[in-house]
């Protein structure tokens, strides 16, 4: 069972290594993992890695950038972001705003919370200009290391 579990693993590692997959892995991680959906980080990046034939480890792997050092700048830019796509505004965030937020969340009458709504839409574009950002870096990388090992 052991020696089965390790072989899945190298497999896992292996499979589509080129540039091009590399960096798109890396680029829908990262978009992937901004997102607010905690939790279901995991079954979406397999999910898509098996659709679109990508290193599931290295789409999961990106999709980390959500961890809980992180998270909280992730979740504070996203809403600034949300909110200036929304209304247009950069909208700071009061405290006294939180208390009516936490009402919403846990008293939900079929509507979305305003800054749940605006966290998405912010993460969403924040994943994408990250994604965009260093998915070109991954592919510069990956192109230049199988030169390397080529020659």
């Amino acid at each position: 069972m052991r020696k089965a579990i390790h072989r899945l693993f190298k497999q896992m590692l292996a499979e589509h290594r080129e540039p091009g997959k590399l960096a798109w892995a890396v680029g829908l991680g990262l978009f992937i993992g901004t997102l607010p959906l905690y939790g279901l980080h995991f079954p979406i990046c397999m999910g898509i890695a098996w659709l679109l034939r990508l290193n599931k480890v290295t789409v999961y792997l990106a999709a980390n950038i959500s961890n809980p050092l992180v998270a909280p700048l992730l979740v504070a830019a996203g809403i600034a972001i949300g909110e200036f796509v929304r209304f247009g505004t950069w909208r700071g965030l009061d405290m006294g705003q939180s208390d009516a937020f936490l009402d919403k969340v846990w008293l939900l009458t079929g509507q979305v919370p305003d800054l749940f709504l605006s966290c998405l839409i912010g993460d969403a574009l924040l994943g994408a200009a990250l994604g965009l950002l260093i998915g070109p870096i991954v592919l510069f990388w990956a192109r230049r290391r199988a030169r390397q090992a080529a020659a």
